[in-house]
């Protein structure tokens, strides 16, 4: 609320009297050594409608118009600043909510999303509520030596409704923007139908929703009961507890593509079409640096592997047996720094530094595709987190592993039925290296499994648009586990005891 010396309050309560009733008028007198004698102009406020139509259908719609005529400033060339005062009926206007109009201001209007705003937002509140507000003009008149003129006061009448939504965001970790709430993918609205958005784009492996804004979580709309309905989330806290959180099931994508996405929030469904995807679905790796020729890990538009490589040559093919197309370095004896690909010059990658194990990541996506071929040290310790674990969701309390050799580390403890991971780092913005399973919410079958190394910190892994891919495994038994995580092989053995 503007202070505005306490709004001159003295003032105004002095007038409750006369703002009660219909068109009486406070007048602003002068004090005896002002700039002239005599009164103020008073100012008198009208209404063009006292029921305004609340509703969705006039909810862009001008329902509401007040007018007013303008004061003085008795000859003192001060500023005169117009203020509209909003209460509830009878308040006096103790407390009311106020909109500043700025100077030679003499009309307002409003539709009626405007005013359920105010309504619901700032007087706080429900929908379908009935509701008579008193409003008056103040005219602050910058001149100590003028008293304030204030306005008669007219009561409307007004009903509150729940908004039509004129946007609708998509976020998840499915996306490009994750869930950086501010950084939510606008979606736009289908011509036409009451409720109806729709989005193209593409989507990784991960998980989507549907935000109302950018600054806030709640209301929003995600897995209904059954598949294409929509459940809508409409408070973030169970019983106004911050340690229970609401039910927030949210639509998975486990088959990364482009998408045509359209939700009509109004019949709580939506749709998603795949429209396209990567150009290949298999890659290999091979080349005299690798020996036998290894199949590669597909995550959205990027392919993962893990290789100790030996000195040689390095390129990949789209078929076990080299036929078909292969995607080649840029030029001859490239570096494996360097990421450029060609899928035409029938170069290769030279390997010089040999018996290192290196993360080997393809990016396929057309136009932009890039190699990036890493030497890599083993990680000291590896770390268990996630709430199959006693340390929850709290990386700084993630698990550590025992060294049991170079490349190889074993744990072996109580596992509770939920997820888990691999940190290498425990980096707190959760942005570093992992080890995770080679598919999404993947059950462990106790025998020798893959795993792929994604390390989020590299730019380049941001590029390839792997940064948010989140591949757990979910325990369903709970129990005493001995798990064995081998780096050089790239493989783990989660075994229940």
């Amino acid at each position: 609320m503007i202070n505005h010396k306490a709004m001159k309050a003295t003032k105004i309560l002095a007038a409750a009297a006369a703002l009660l009733l219909v068109f009486s008028c406070k007048e602003g007198n002068l004090e005896n050594n002002g700039p002239s004698a005599g009164s103020n102009t008073p100012i008198t406020l009208k209404a063009d409608n006292v029921y305004p139509v609340m509703n969705q259908d006039t909810q862009t719609e001008d329902v509401l118009e007040l007018s007013w005529n303008a004061t003085t400033n008795m000859g003192s060339g001060a500023r005169i600043e117009y203020i509209l005062m909003i209460d509830r009926k009878g308040g006096n206007f103790e407390s009311a909510y106020e909109i500043p109009l700025g100077v030679n201001t003499l009309k307002r209007s409003f539709t009626a999303g405007e005013l359920n705003d105010i309504l619901m937002d700032e007087l706080g509140y429900d929908a379908d509520e009935a509701i008579e507000l008193d409003v008056c003009i103040l005219a602050i008149i910058r001149n100590n030596l003028i008293a304030d003129v204030v306005s008669n006061s007219l009561t409307i009448t007004l009903t509150t409704f729940v908004p039509k939504l004129t946007s609708l965001y998509l976020i998840g970790d499915a996306t490009t923007s994750s869930w950086e709430l501010g950084n939510a993918i606008a979606m736009m609205p289908i011509p036409g139908e009451d409720g109806g958005f729709s989005w193209s784009g593409e989507l990784g492996m991960g998980e989507i929703k549907f935000v109302t804004s950018l600054e806030e979580w709640v209301p929003s709309y995600g897995q209904g009961v059954e598949e294409g309905t929509l459940y809508l989330r409409t408070k973030m806290w169970e019983d106004e507890s911050e340690s229970i959180e609401t039910e927030d099931p949210k639509i998975k994508i486990s088959d990364p593509g482009t998408y045509r996405i359209t939700v009509n929030i109004e019949t709580m469904t939506y749709s998603m079409v795949k429209t396209g995807g990567p150009k290949y679905y298999n890659m290999y790796l091979t080349g005299t640096s690798v020996g036998e020729t290894l199949e590669m890990f597909r995550v959205g538009y990027a392919f993962v592997k893990g290789v100790e490589l030996q000195k040689g040559d390095l390129y990949f093919s789209v078929e076990p047996d080299d036929s078909g197309d292969h995607y080649w370095a840029a030029t001859e004896n490239q570096a494996v720094s360097d990421n450029a690909v060609s899928m035409t010059s029938g170069y290769k990658w030279n390997v010089t530094v040999p018996g290192k194990l290196y993360h080997i990541n393809l990016y396929i996506k057309e136009g932009k595709e890039m190699a990036d071929i890493v030497a890599s040290d083993p990680y000291e310790t590896i770390y268990l987190v996630g709430n199959a674990t006693s340390a929850e969701w709290a990386i700084a309390d993630a698990i550590p592993m025992t060294r049991k050799s170079e490349y190889v580390q074993e744990w072996s403890g109580t596992l509770k039925a939920g997820e888990l991971k691999f940190t290498c780092d425990r980096k707190s913005d959760w942005y570093g290296a992992w080890y995770l399973a080679s598919t999404p919410s993947k059950v462990p079958t106790g025998e020798v499994e893959p795993i792929i190394f994604v390390d989020k910190a590299r730019k380049q892994t941001a590029s390839m648009g792997i940064k948010a891919v989140d591949q757990k495994w979910l325990i369903r038994e709970p129990g005493t586990y001995k798990i064995t995580l081998d780096q050089k092989a790239e493989t783990v053995i989660i075994a229940k005891q």
